[in-house]
């Protein structure tokens, strides 16, 4: 049998080697689960708490580390929108802030972005989708079976309400909303003077987000500030220290609508509603929660799961901010949101702090 004389290269697409997200060995392991006493996973990432002024309060992990911001970039998204000129209810604005799970009732809330700009459906440009809420996609697959029953579509995709804020935007500013979605368009230019604004932090890159959006790279301090000024906007104002509306609508309406953010009982819905604190996740592992009075969270792990970042973030945000947080009703929405480990149907394991963790909170 012929072998190589010389291993053959790998394969890859152009994009495929690049600098990007901090190297395994700057990780810090952020949770480990159990299942009969026994360590079964690790997740390993970074997170970063940010003060009332933006400052940095703690790193666990990488403290330079950049990320795609993906869907926790969503509230500073809309306050683009806002400020190129679209009018949306509150409501709309929590949907528009947030990834939801694809009901009636957040598709309604889109097709009413839309109609309020005399467009329909047809003007997105997010991927087609099937509902991410379980008991909404069992009765479409019911009705699928019908002749002439639902199929993916635009609105069910969990960005939906986002594009059709763009495009609301691009009505209200007079700009192309067929080319909403390209990266040196006027709104796309305005996204990204908001994100630069409220993060104080430069973005470094853009890619392509999984909704066909531009995705923006940033400092992980950097979005766990800029989330953290829209969570303070509310306070700010009513203290009368700086009145900055849009950022006061989208706070305000992601905390008065919290099922439209997510839905039902999905863990940003359960922090927004229980807790009073904003909660957006962004996917591939990126979470931001802050606080009223401006103090945040952004967790990033480096395997893209989740179920390490709300355990992870809360702590942090209980021990930074303990005077913002209702410690009984927190323990509650730990219990919610943090994964649990079964065997035969019943639980024989749990998700725990890693040291790093736990150092930190031992400050």
């Amino acid at each position: 049998m012929n072998r190589p004389t010389t291993t053959p290269q790998s394969v890859q697409p152009e994009w495929a080697a690049r600098p990007g997200i901090f190297a395994a060995q700057d990780a810090a392991e952020l949770v480990s689960l159990s299942r009969n006493g026994q360590v079964e996973s690790r997740h390993s990432g970074a997170a970063v708490v940010t003060g009332p002024s933006g400052e940095v309060l703690a790193t666990v992990g990488p403290p330079e580390a950049t990320v795609f911001g993906r869907s926790a970039l969503k509230p500073l998204q809309a306050i683009a929108s806002l400020r190129l000129g679209a009018e949306l209810e509150s409501r709309h604005l929590a949907v528009a802030s947030g990834s939801h799970r694809g009901t009636s009732r957040h598709r309604r809330l889109v097709r009413e972005i839309l109609a309020g700009a005399g467009l329909d459906k047809s003007a997105l440009q997010c991927p087609r989708a099937w509902p991410k809420d379980r008991g909404e996609l069992l009765k479409m697959a019911e009705r699928t079976r019908r002749e002439d029953g639902p199929r993916r579509n635009r609105l069910a995709f969990n960005c939906s309400g986002k594009h059709a804020a763009w495009l609301a935007a691009c009505v209200a500013s007079g700009l192309d909303p067929e080319t909403y979605l390209e990266p040196d368009h006027p709104l796309q230019r305005e996204v990204l003077s908001v994100i630069q604004d409220y993060s104080g932090t430069e973005v470094t890159h853009v890619g392509v987000d999984g909704c066909g959006a531009p995705a923006p790279r940033l400092a992980l301090a950097g979005l766990a500030r800029g989330i953290g000024r829209v969570a303070s906007a509310p306070e700010r104002a009513a203290r009368g220290l700086g009145i900055d509306d849009h950022a006061v609508q989208v706070a305000t309406s992601m905390l008065r609508h919290p099922w439209a953010v997510q839905g039902r009982n999905s863990s940003n819905t359960l922090i927004l509603r229980e807790l009073g604190l904003l909660a957006k996740s962004g996917a591939d592992g990126v979470l931001v929660v802050a606080a009223p009075d401006g103090t945040a969270v952004a967790v990033k792990t480096l395997d893209g799961a989740s179920r390490a970042n709300n355990l992870v973030a809360l702590n942090l945000m209980a021990h930074f901010a303990p005077e913002q947080v209702d410690l009984r009703a927190l323990h509650a929405v730990l219990d919610a949101v943090t994964p649990t480990v079964l065997g035969g149907g019943r639980p024989v394991g749990r998700a725990e702090l890693a040291d790093p963790v736990l150092e930190v909170l031992a400050t």
